[in-house]
């Protein structure tokens, strides 16, 4: 959905705890806390850049396989995000089109051992409602049915300016599901989760 360039910035800012906007302001101090990350981080983690709506399954499958032959195997694969995908085969239904995407994204994670990661928008109700639950979801249930975990994004007005967010695991295929965590974040440095505050 966004540039890699985006990306990577929201990357620095995380990683050297820089407010995002202030990147260019601090780029030695940026570089020397990236690099010194890196030195003792994972072996890879590296940013594709897809045009939209172009992205196919198929191609992720091309890009892990060129990685493997290199030596180089993942754990994680973040779909930015697999509701602008196109199916293998384009048809007039818009719903078997992105059951398609999830259930060959599915597919690939179970073939290649590898968890994926991706975000999908509510309708409105479920913009307009205090908590998304899994009948929120935009389009097409099924992408609830495919997947091994849903979890909603939930904050009002006032706990945005608090800092805090709610997530509510809205599916879970093998465990409990329906209950929430309350987080602290710090979006302006990237930093999804600062702190847990609790469940419910």
């Amino acid at each position: 959905e966004v540039s890699s360039r985006i990306i990577a910035e929201r990357l620095d800012a995380n990683i050297a705890d820089c407010v995002v906007s202030e990147l260019g302001d601090h780029l030695h101090d940026v570089r020397s806390k990236v690099q010194a990350f890196m030195a003792k981080a994972g072996k890879r983690f590296v940013i594709q850049e897809f045009p939209t709506g172009s992205l196919r399954v198929s191609d992720v499958r091309r890009v892990l396989e060129r990685y493997k032959a290199k030596g180089t195997k993942f754990d994680l694969v973040i779909v930015d995000y697999a509701d602008l995908m196109a199916p293998e085969r384009m048809t007039d239904n818009s719903m078997e089109n992105s059951k398609s995407v999830y259930v060959n994204l599915r597919g690939l994670a179970m073939e290649e051992d590898v968890a994926i990661l991706t975000a999908t928008q509510t309708n409105r109700d479920g913009f307009k409602a205090a908590v998304a639950r899994a009948e929120h979801v935009a389009d097409d249930f099924n992408k609830i049915r495919i997947a091994d975990v849903v979890i909603s994004i939930n904050k009002t007005e006032e706990e945005a300016k608090a800092k805090r967010a709610r997530l509510f695991f809205a599916a879970v295929r093998n465990s409990a599901s329906g209950f929430t965590i309350m987080i602290e974040q710090d979006i302006d440095r990237a930093k999804f989760i600062t702190k847990v505050i609790g469940s419910e």
